[in-house]
């Protein structure tokens, strides 16, 4: 009898419950069998050992899944080797297993089945929230800090008060010189790209020039702007040149957070010829040669609008915000001023046109709106200079007349100067603006710096404080803590001879000192007892091993076939497996069973079955080579274990024990008894194998094949099969 040990619990009340109620059922069994119980109570104790770890199994697969468990297939296979193995006992504790064997091996598939596959698991459980904690615990937790009160010195308590909070403050301090340090190589970054914004304003500025140009090229008939255009290609040109050579003078780990804007800038660049050509050929409308500008100058101006977002800080994101509105506004201006060209030189204005220039008008209103939102007193004072200047009023009216079709004292060319002026006029408000960013970035930098190297001095205080505290604690309590612990040790490596000074002072050390004193005298008691004991055991050990060898066979065979059981048979292949593994030699197995054996038992007795098992069985042992293992593993079926042996020659070996039992002829009690055997074969796959039980599974899919195709037949396992 064995009884439950707390120890065993995993925390998981109904798993809990059930290893209880198993080991409940072994004890009964070992009770019941000791006691010379009936063979039915007997199985009828077995059958509900059986269903129950059955029931447990599946309650712990269920439980295993819901935790996402990478091994639930092994561990499954565990559990239906657990259930095999308690299976097996019931069918032979009547042969060749006394009712201690049975207990002992069942106490021992329980003990490893918690102790190895299922407190491992704890972690597992407990990470999904699935041990229940006790009520005890929470008084046990309220119990332990009044322990910790009443029994450390107040010097270590000291220790502890000191030591937590320096810590804590030395992580704080690192982590907030952490984020200054990751501000300021943001803000390093930042930096570094914003050097390119004074290239896409050029570039953008250029390119809105020739789209103007562009456009009053297509819609003029006497090719006014074709010499302007020419010359603002170039220009473009010039413009291209110097932002691809500031790209490449910046660090390419920079310039990550816009690599999508450059990309699409080179692929829009890399179109820019083209759509030239067709300028120049007036082979493209008005209104897609618009687009396509549009859409460059769009993605070029979003390069600025994502340096914006990828800086936090306040300053520095509204003065680049501000930059973007302004570079915005001044989009909208040259899309007016392309628009404005076409419609004067058409002297005529059509719906679609007439609304899209409206609509650009309002955008350049918002824009202004969003300026003002952004902006510092000193740059709204910029743009109400520009919006107030006589320039802007003298476009307000060409703006006018173009609504109101009044195109009779309208040229083209006047309106692109004026307009081209007043964007250039709005440029120079940019520039101010990225002067202003740029210094806003340069202060920003050193401020940083000196913050950091601040940071850095008080950490370091803090830091040589922490540990010079922490040197005066270990340096106190150093010794007594150093005697403990060797004595531990001691105590550990078996020895009890090392005895501790008592410490004078009462404290919690003193009461360690005094509980390891205690332990040791306990110990010295128990090897002594012990030894005694090792003795006895050792004189009965020696009296046991002689009986044991005399019992060592039978125990391994099966008493009415002579070949090995199951259970020395899984001994005796999974050391051929690891064998046969190691030095990459072949290994296959053969799985028999007799045909149509169950008609023999009902047509002539189980008496003559036996018989009929015992001729099987001499003959498959007569037939077997020396090397050859003939095990028997259930009524009528067994296992050939062929080393050195491959497939092919598996066959070979396989037809012959076929034929000869086919061949045969057993006469008992008058009786002429002809029977066949079929035969499934599986060779080692060395390269997927791990175990003998996975080679006899597809053996015995070989051999279901063989019974299926018609008996008598022996067959090698194939995919398909």
């Amino acid at each position: 009898m064995i009884k439950w040990n707390v120890g065993l619990n995993l925390g998981i009340n109904s798993l809990d419950t059930e290893h209880k109620y198993l080991l409940k059922l072994i004890n009964k069994l070992s009770t019941s069998i000791n006691e010379d119980s009936t063979k039915e109570y007997v199985n009828t104790i077995f059958d509900e050992l059986i269903q129950a770890t059955i029931k447990h199994s599946k309650n712990e697969e269920e439980i295993l899944q819901k935790c996402n468990y990478e091994n639930l297939d092994l561990h499954s296979m565990d559990h239906l080797d657990f259930i095999d193995r308690i299976k097996e006992l019931k069918g032979n504790y009547n042969n060749s297993y006394s009712s201690d064997d049975i207990a002992s091996e069942l106490y021992d598939l329980l003990l490893i089945h918690i102790i190895s596959e299922d407190i491992p698991l704890i972690s597992l459980f407990e990470n999904n929230g699935l041990i229940q904690e006790e009520e005890s615990e929470k008084y046990i937790f309220n119990t332990l800090i009044k322990k910790i009160t009443n029994t450390i010195s107040f010097t270590k308590r000291i220790l502890l008060s000191t030591l937590i909070p320096l810590s804590g403050m030395l992580i704080l301090g690192f982590i907030i010189l952490m984020g200054n340090y990751y501000k300021h190589q943001e803000l390093k970054d930042t930096f570094s790209i914003t050097k390119i914004i004074s290239n896409v304003n050029l570039l953008a500025h250029a390119l809105q020039i020739e789209r103007g140009l562009s456009s009053g090229y297509l819609s003029s008939t006497e090719n006014k702007f074709q010499s302007s255009l020419s010359k603002q290609h170039l220009s473009v040109d010039r413009e291209i040149e110097a932002f691809n050579l500031k790209l490449s003078s910046i660090n390419k780990k920079n310039l990550k957070t816009i690599q999508e804007y450059i990309q699409i800038f080179k692929t829009d660049i890399s179109k820019l010829n083209s759509l030239r050509q067709r300028v120049d050929s007036k082979t493209i409308t008005q209104m897609e040669t618009m687009t396509l500008y549009t859409e460059t100058i769009k993605n070029i101006l979003d390069i600025t609008s994502k340096i914006a977002s990828f800086n936090i800080n306040p300053k520095i994101h509204a003065s680049i915000s501000t930059l973007y509105s302004i570079l915005q506004y001044k989009e909208a201006l040259g899309q007016s001023r392309a628009y404005g060209t076409v419609i004067i030189e058409k002297k005529n204005i059509i719906l679609d046109e007439k609304i899209k220039f409206i609509q650009l008008i309002s955008t350049q209103n918002i824009f202004l709106e969003l300026y003002d939102k952004t902006a510092s007193s000193s740059q709204k004072k910029l743009k109400n200079s520009l919006l107030n200047s006589t320039l802007h009023t003298e476009i307000d009216s060409y703006e006018k007349n173009i609504l109101e079709n009044k195109f009779l004292h309208l040229d083209s060319e006047v309106w692109f100067k004026d307009m081209t002026l007043y964007i250039n006029s709005v440029k120079n408000v940019e520039n101010v603006l990225l002067d202003e960013t740029t210094l806003l970035l340069e202060a920003k930098l050193k401020e940083d710096v000196h913050h950091l190297i601040l940071w850095i001095i008080y950490i370091g205080l803090i830091i040589t404080i922490t540990i010079f505290i922490i040197y005066l604690f270990e340096r106190s309590s150093k010794n007594q803590l150093h005697q403990l612990t060797d004595a531990m040790n001691h105590l550990a490596d078996g020895e009890r001879d090392l005895r501790l000074k008592p410490i004078q002072l009462k404290d919690s050390l003193s009461q360690m000192y005094h509980a390891y004193e205690i332990t040791r005298q306990k110990l010295l008691h128990g090897d002594i007892y012990t030894q005694l004991y090792k003795n006895q055991k050792e004189i009965e050990t020696i009296r046991q091993q002689r009986e044991n060898d005399k019992l060592e066979k039978l125990a391994f065979i099966d008493p009415l076939t002579n070949c090995i059981n199951r259970r020395k048979f899984e001994e005796i292949s999974n050391l051929e497996l690891q064998r046969s593994s190691r030095y990459n030699s072949e290994l296959s197995f053969l799985m028999l069973d007799i045909d149509h054996f169950k008609a023999v038992n009902d047509t002539y007795g189980h008496a003559i079955g036996d018989d009929v098992l015992k001729h099987f069985s001499s003959v498959c042992l007569k037939l077997a080579r020396d090397t050859d293992i003939v095990a028997r593993i259930g009524g009528e079926e067994f296992i050939v274990m062929l080393p050195e042996t491959n497939e092919d020659s598996a066959l070979i070996l396989a037809e012959r024990f076929r034929e000869k039992i086919y061949n045969s002829t057993l006469t008992i009690d008058e009786h002429t008894i002809k029977y066949s055997v079929s035969i499934g074969i599986s060779s080692l796959n060395s390269d997927n194998d791990s175990s003998v039980s996975v080679i006899l599974q597809r053996a015995d899919k070989a051999l279901y094949e063989a019974k299926k195709s018609g008996r008598n037949k022996s067959i090698i396992f194939k995919e398909q099969i």
